[in-house]
This record gives structure tokens, sequence and C-alpha cells, in this order.
């Protein structure tokens, strides 16, 4: 799983090695004198960061090598087969966190080669039994779905246990008839929830011995007592009053799950004895991926209540490294980048060692070095390098696909790979459509991945309504776009507003989601429907007038203009304004508009044509004399350049960039305070060449240094 893990080795061979105590790539011990318990890490990426892919190389490289446990957090059963039919609703004697205790301690305890014998988990065995099989009296009379013999069962088991005076031996032989009844009516009607049954069965084999044990009040049972102080009675005569916690209020539910995760960790600990601590054995590895779900923040709450329940104590404990992936900012205050990662700045939560805490490691985006990494087994052109950063977002996984895409290319190819054969994967003229398959990867959904392609041609949510109006009459299209916002909102994507705007724009704000959605959207409409999209578009806003100051209106109208073809619009009316407007907010409505997209008829990068009919001239009212010609002239390389260079697969053309060059020259000699125009002059064609694009070429006051 390497080809997604540029970057990550500073977790992946050095953080967790030195933390499970076992190497990745080898089979040596590391040993570490004193060594710390497992910590909880949370490694923080945004979409197609790789943090999917990290949790999986961890699995391959420890399966059967150390006790080794993982769930998905957003998936059905947790991403288990076997759990597929596994429900994800609160019953009275179930949540999502006593389902994942089941599988994780279910895993836990497998053989391991050479570790031995799987971990027990004894206290948690009978908190998960009395949970999830008790039914409280009163409520057992109510629950016609479960056998007679089994409530039966259990009104003995209750009178006895209530009892001031109780027989031991008596009190014995009603838990076992209550536990000879239950283990066959464990499918749905003792509440464990479906694809459970065989963990349950485990945990009840585990659970038995325990309660039928000669000292009732020794061992997990002792433990129990002690951490319900506010019940009365031995161990089990404190479980049951217990149950009716974990039935009650939500406050009493967490904080019963949170014992039984203590029970968990207890476990756990308890497990590691001195001949194993003394070997250096390997520190059990879970792994949670999609920890920013509800289910996945849920179970974080718990997991530092239960590490604030467990006692204080100066003795070594053992905790098992817990390694979870969330969508998240890693630009966050909390988030240390994972390059500054050393062993030195975690600490386990709770425990000896202080307070609970996450080591929250943000993974970096897929650096320019990096990307040449991965496409220097090729003879590729030169610009490949920046195509693959620019559509991949930094998204390793999404420049890893790229470069395996121009991998298998660069045979067919012959004595080395063109851009052109690899830009036709992209703009769908050629066969095996790459960008499609790129964005089922960013967006598995299929319906908001279909949404997402229609709206990434609006600028704002306004827009967007009209559009989907136009194109989807018979839907809701408030709700519809609603939801797409909050997609793009909640999911973690790269939203970066353009700089030339003024106001949140464009509605799809991520620069490579953006760049992939219109070529999807380009390759899918036919030029007419295209035409008639940009048309609705361009209807949410007021005509420009050269009377009125520029706005965001003018520059959103001719930007959609610019992507119906009519530059010489445009051109007409940027003429119109040069020299009324301040430079800095004329470039910036240019940077602006040209950052259109390629209408369907010019998806295929060239040079663009420049020539302006006379006709054209006649009918620009600023184009009064030969000098403001010149001007009108100016203005059109410039526009027709730098358009044709904001398309997503367009790489630096030297002759657009000499036009843009050319052009700036030509208007910074007719405008008096020109200082401005200098600094694009020398700046834009720099930049351009470098592979920046509209709307993100900068604009100053002042001829700068």
């Amino acid at each position: 799983m390497s080809e997604n893990l540029h970057g990550q080795s500073v977790l992946l061979d050095g953080l967790v090695p030195h933390w499970v105590g076992l190497e990745r790539n080898g089979q040596g011990l590391i040993r570490s004198k004193g060594r710390d318990s497992g910590p909880v890490v949370q490694v923080i990426g945004g979409r197609g960061a790789g943090k999917s892919a990290l949790l999986n190389a961890l699995y391959e490289a420890y399966h059967n090598r150390l006790p080794l446990a993982h769930a998905d957090l957003a998936a059905p059963g947790f991403g288990h087969d076997s759990l597929a039919g596994l429900s994800e609703n609160e019953t009275p004697n179930s949540s999502p966190v006593t389902s994942l205790l089941y599988l994780l301690s279910d895993q836990l305890g497998l053989k391991v080669d050479r570790f031995g014998h799987g971990l027990q988990f004894r206290r948690l065995s009978v908190g998960l039994l009395v949970v999830s099989a008790w039914q409280p009296v009163g409520i057992t009379e109510e629950a016609p779905g479960r056998p007679e013999g089994l409530r039966a069962a259990e009104r003995r088991l209750f009178e006895i246990l209530r009892a001031d005076s109780i027989d031991q031996q008596r009190r014995k032989e009603v838990v076992e008839q209550w536990l000879d009844a239950l283990l066959p009516a464990v499918s749905g009607a003792v509440g464990v929830p479906i694809g459970l049954d065989p963990m349950f069965q485990a945990v009840a084999r585990t659970a038995r011995e325990l309660l039928l044990a000669a000292r009732p009040d020794s061992g997990a049972l002792r433990w129990w007592r002690d951490q319900l102080p506010m019940f009365t009675g031995d161990g089990l005569q404190r479980l049951l009053p217990f149950v009716r916690g974990f039935r009650g209020m939500a406050d009493w539910r967490q904080k019963a799950e949170a014992l039984l995760v203590a029970a968990f960790l207890a476990d756990i600990d308890e497990n590691y004895g001195w001949r194993r601590r003394h070997n250096d054995a390997p520190y059990p590895l879970v792994l949670l991926d999609n920890l920013h779900t509800p289910q996945g923040a849920r179970l974080l709450t718990v997991l530092l209540l239960a590490y604030q329940q467990l006692p204080r104590t100066t003795r070594h404990v053992t905790r098992p490294v817990i390694v979870a992936s969330s969508l998240g900012d890693i630009g966050a205050d909390s988030v240390t980048a994972l390059p500054d990662a050393t062993a030195a700045t975690v600490r386990p939560p709770g425990g000896h060692a202080g307070g609970p805490q996450v080591l929250r490691l943000g993974l970096p985006p897929v650096r320019h070095e990096e990307i040449l990494g991965m496409l220097s087994p090729l003879d590729c052109p030169r610009h490949l390098p920046l195509l693959v950063e620019r559509l991949s977002g930094g998204r390793p996984s999404t420049a890893r696909l790229l470069a395996d895409a121009a991998a298998q290319l660069a045979p067919a190819a012959g004595g080395g790979l063109q851009m052109a054969d690899f830009v036709a994967l992209l703009d769908g003229t050629a066969s095996g459509d790459l960008t499609a398959r790129l964005l089922r990867q960013l967006l598995p959904v299929p319906h908001m991945r279909e949404r997402l392609t229609l709206l990434s041609a609006a600028l704002d949510s306004t827009a967007a309504r009209r559009l989907w109006s136009l194109r989807r009459p018979d839907d809701d299209a408030f709700r519809c776009v609603r939801e797409a916002a909050e997609h793009l909102d909640t999911t973690r994507w790269d939203l970066r507003p353009w700089p030339t705007a003024g106001h949140p724009t464009p509605f799809v704000a991520d620069r490579a989601l953006r760049a992939l959605l219109l070529l999807r959207l380009r390759a899918a409409l036919a030029p007419e429907d295209w035409s008639q999209a940009q048309r609705r578009l361009r209807s949410s806003y007021e005509p420009p007038d050269p009377a009125l100051p520029p706005s965001r209106q003018q520059a959103d109208y001719l930007h959609h203009s610019l992507a119906l073809g009519e530059a010489n619009l445009v051109v007409r009316f940027l003429h119109q304004r040069f020299g009324q407007d301040g430079l800095h907010e004329w470039l910036a409505t240019v940077n602006h508009v040209c950052a259109a997209p390629l209408a369907p008829e010019a998806s295929v990068p060239q040079v663009p044509t420049t020539v302006v009919q006379p006709l054209e001239l006649a009918r620009c009212p600023s184009c009064t004399d030969p000098t403001a010609e010149h001007v009108h002239l100016a203005i059109n390389r410039l526009v027709r350049a730098l358009w044709r260079q904001s398309d997503p697969l367009t790489v630096p053309q030297d002759e657009c960039v000499e036009r843009v060059e050319s052009a700036l020259s030509t208007l910074y000699e007719h405008v008096v305070e020109n200082s401005t125009l200098q600094r694009a002059h020398r700046e834009w064609p720099k930049r351009l060449r470098e592979g920046v694009q509209a709307p993100d070429l900068p604009i100053s006051e002042g001829p700068g240094s």
C-alpha cells in the first residue's frame, strides 16, 4: 500500500514501530527501557490525504505479528463483511460502542504466531454479557419475545441476588440455570444485535467461568465491585443495577459505556504481566478509520472518559496503541504537522502519565518533489508533474492515480509519453475516462457526484439554484443545492474562495475538485446544453454598465459571458472600464473573468486567435482613435491568452505568456499612474510560466521590488 503513503514514513517507520515495539518491515523487536504506554493518535487530513491507506498499510504490516484490531466507523458492520447486517440503531441492550467492543475484543483475542495465545477480556466479558443479556425485573415481564424459561431464570436470579443472606451454592445453581437458559436464546431474543452472535457466545463462555467461580467476588467481578461504589453488594449484585444505567438516559448510557471501555483497557493491561513486559512483547494495535463520524466522535468521548476513570498508579501500565483517522483541518492549533512529530511529543492518556490527551497529527499534502518521485520511472513531458499537482490538489491518492495512468500510457506511446495523449485521458476524448475515475474516488456517493458536477459551473448558491431548476425542473432546487453546499462544508475539502471576488466564490471552492468536475461537465454536455447552462447562470447577474462602479455582479456576468465564448463583449467592457477604475480593481476583474471555463468546442488547448475584425473595433465605444484601438487590441490579447492559460489541462505555453507580457507592456504605456501594471507586467508572465492560473495571479499596488 506504499503507493499512497508519500510523506508518512515518520509515522509508519518511526513512531508506530516505537510505540508497539516491533519493526514494520522486519522481525526485530524494538527494545526500549521504560517504554511508554500506547498513545491515542488521531491522524488528521482532508479528502484523499491517504488516511485510510495509512491504516491499511499498518494493518498489512502487523497482521498476525501482534494483537491487532481494525474497524471503519463509517462503514456498515465497521467494514467487516461478517457484520454487514449489523444495525447502527440504539437498543435498550446495545449501542454502537458495545458492538465495537465485541468486535475489537474478538480480534485482539485471536492467536498471533509470535505472540502466543490471544488477549483475554475477563472484565469486559462479564460487563458485555450482563448489558446484552440481562433484563431488569419488570421489564422481563414485558418482553414477550423472550422464552418463558429464560424469563423464569431471570426472576429466580433477581430474587436470590436481592436477598439479605445468600447461600453461595444455591446462588451458583441459579446463575448456572440462567446461563443455560440464556445461550440457546441468543439470536435476537436477548438483545444481541444480529451478526454478533458468535462473539456473544465467546463472551458468554468467558463470563460463565467467572460467574460460576468458587469465589464470586474475586478477579473481574471484584473489579466491577470497585468501579460501582454507588451500588451495594458484590460485583454481580452491583452489575445488575448498572444495566439500568445503560438502559437509562443518554448521560447514564455514556457513563456505562465508559466503564465498559475502562474494562477493555484494564483487561489489556492485565494481559501484559511481568513475563511479557520483560520480553518486550509488542503492544496491541487498534486501527480506527473515520473517527470524525458521529459514531467516532462518541467513541472518542467515551474513550477519554474511560482513561479518566482508571485509577492513577505509579507502576507501569500497558495501554494499546490506538491510531485513528479523521477528516479535519491540518492547520488547526491542536494539530502537529506529521513531519514535526516525534515520540517525545506524546504521552498516553490517563494512567501514570497525566490527564487524557490525544496526539493529533496532520497529514501534509503531497509535495512537488514527491510527485516527481512518482513519475521518475517515466520519460514524461516537462510539465506533466505540474498537471498532476494541479489536478490532485495535493491529495496523495489522486496524484497516485494520475501517475499510474501516465505509467500505463507510456509503453503504448512508444519512445516517450506525449502530453496530448495524457490530456486526452482527462478531457473525455480517449477511452478509459480518467476524470470519471478520479471523481468516483473523491466523491463515492453517486448522487452527490452528479449534483456537484452540474453545480461546479456556478459561482454562488443563487446561480446554482437557477441552474438546477433549468436542468432538473422536477427537483427541489433549494434542498438539492443546500445539501451540496453542506457536503462541501462538512467533508473537509480545501475550500479557498477566489482572491479576486470579494465574496464566497465559486460554489465549489476546492480548486482541484472544481477543475475535475468542470472537465466532466464539459465532456458530458453538448455545446448547445453548455451554452444554455451558462446563459442561465449569467442571468443571475445584472448586465454590466460602464457608467456604474465595478462590482461582483459585473465580474460574474462577464465570467459567464467568456464561458459562452463571447470574448468580444468582455473585451469591449474592459476597454470601457480601463482608466476609469483603479488599476488594482481592473486587474482583479480581468483575473476573475479569465478564470472562466472553456466552452466544449474550445476544449483542446491551443494558442488562441487574437485577430480583431474592424467591425468589432467600430462597435467599441472607447475606440475613438488609433491610440485607443491599440489599447483595445492589447486587452483582447490579454483576455484571450489568460483565458486559454486558465484551463486546467493547459500547461504554460510560451506564445500565450508572451502575448500576456506584450499586452501588459502596451497597457502600462497608456496610463499615467502605471506602477500596478508594471508590477503585473513583471509578475504575471513569471507566474504563468510556473503554472499559476487566473484567478490566482498576484495583484499588488506599486512597483514593489
